[in-house]
């Protein structure tokens, strides 16, 4: 088979096709491609023939690919065409003019046009032109570039860095993976998301491992988070809550109906379930409503060696162990350490002897910019929740009162950078 070396699809469409007797079979309509490689095979031409039908030219009918015809093996009365089948997946009414996620870039952008290649002896799908040129040649207008002397370069992105951002095609047939999406940063995975409308939000967010999704989660606004969680199914909904914090959980499923955050709950693992009701007894935006209860607590009679046995031991997951509590058989906050201070204990020494009895504290009822405030003015990562016993609630980290903390530029700057 002769085929040019590069293509784009906006210049096969409508191309004739012809046979050996020069009679002509019909006109492109559109391209079809078989899915799983990196770089997808062409398998056929959708043509639209001279009395009307839309039929199937295969690949393998093909003799040659040029500028202006596609010439096939076969005259006419030989040629064998078939039809569209369930699950085929053609450029033109599939691809083009849809959104793809660039997994280089870590964006949505939308296709233009694409482009195609000789590799061997195939045709393959290698790059989608997502720039001004590709639009310009799409409509026919590629020779105002030249007219006006202007360089109007191809945007391409090569095949293998996009992701399909349509989980189904044909009614969900075909089902795309997207294993390159779940490689991206949670941010970036979220910034996609934030750009893509609801049916492929879902879609990208079913299709990640819940670690990812729950990472993913919290980077989004909550208007978006209460959509994911009211949408997928229970199980997939479960799953992600599981990987989340106590506090990041509690704060999406503050955003949601009552009786979907209830069903939730009660197939949660009961410790965790409890904790987050805990948590969701507190408006949003007290300390209460900030703090994490996970974090490390430790008893008085324990010595500097043994608390770094338990912490090898249990390879806690807690929000931070920069700071470490000690607490009574009561639970009541008896004091501090860092981490610091530990390691450079005797290892016999009691840690109620190196511990700091004096504790800046907030209580669950304060206001975030002032619990951010004490934060600010002590220098702290994380300060202990106690409610009016002295009971030991969580903990509220820097990280969640920052944009309280940061001047208005640098609040800025750090939006814009996510």
């Amino acid at each position: 088979m002769v085929v040019l070396t590069e293509m784009f699809v906006s210049r096969i469409l409508k191309t004739p096709v012809i046979d050996p007797q020069e009679k002509r079979v019909g006109r492109v309509k559109d391209i079809l491609i078989s899915i799983g490689d990196q770089f997808p095979r062409v398998t056929g031409f959708l043509i639209r023939t001279e009395d009307k039908h839309l039929k199937v030219l295969t690949i393998g009918e093909v003799d040659r690919i040029v500028g202006k015809f596609i010439l096939t093996q076969s005259t006419g009365e030989r040629l064998v065409l078939t039809g569209v089948r369930d699950g085929d997946i053609l450029l033109r009414r599939d691809i083009m003019d849809k959104q793809i996620v660039d997994t280089g870039g870590a964006r949505v952008v939308r296709v233009n046009d694409l482009k195609l290649a000789k590799v061997g002896s195939e045709v393959r799908l290698i790059a989608a032109d997502v720039g001004l040129r590709g639009m310009l040649r799409r409509l026919g207008f590629e020779w105002l570039a030249g007219v006006f002397r202007v360089n109007v370069p191809d945007t391409l992105i090569g095949w293998n860095y996009v992701e399909l951002l349509e989980a189904s095609l044909e009614k969900g047939h075909i089902t795309i993976p997207h294993s390159r999406v779940e490689e991206l940063h949670p941010a970036d995975i979220a910034d996609i998301m934030s750009h893509v409308d609801t049916d492929e939000r879902r879609a990208i967010f079913a299709a990640l491992s819940d670690k990812t999704a729950a990472e993913s989660l919290h980077e989004l606004e909550p208007k978006i988070q209460a959509m994911l969680l009211m949408t997928v199914d229970t199980k997939k909904a479960l799953g992600v809550l599981n990987k989340m914090p106590s506090d990041e959980a509690a704060d999406v499923l503050g955003d949601i109906s009552e009786e979907r955050t209830e069903e939730l709950l009660r197939l949660m693992r009961p410790k965790k379930a409890q904790e987050i009701r805990q948590l969701l007894k507190h408006p949003e935006e007290t300390a209460g409503g900030l703090m994490t209860t996970e974090f490390i607590s430790l008893s008085k009679g324990m010595t500097a060696e043994q608390t770094i046995d338990r912490l090898r031991e249990t390879s806690p997951d807690a929000e931070t162990i920069y700071y470490l509590y000690v607490l009574d058989e009561a639970g009541k906050l008896a004091g501090v350490l860092s981490l610091r201070m530990l390691i450079v204990s005797q290892p016999k020494k009691p840690i109620s002897e190196i511990m700091v009895k004096k504790v800046i504290t907030v209580n669950p009822e304060m206001n975030q910019k002032e619990v951010a405030s004490v934060i600010s003015k002590y220098n702290l990562l994380a300060v202990p929740v106690l409610d009016d016993n002295g009971v030991m609630l969580g903990i509220v980290t820097v990280d969640d009162v920052i944009d309280f903390i940061l001047p208005p530029i640098s609040r800025r700057k750090r939006h814009m950078l996510g």
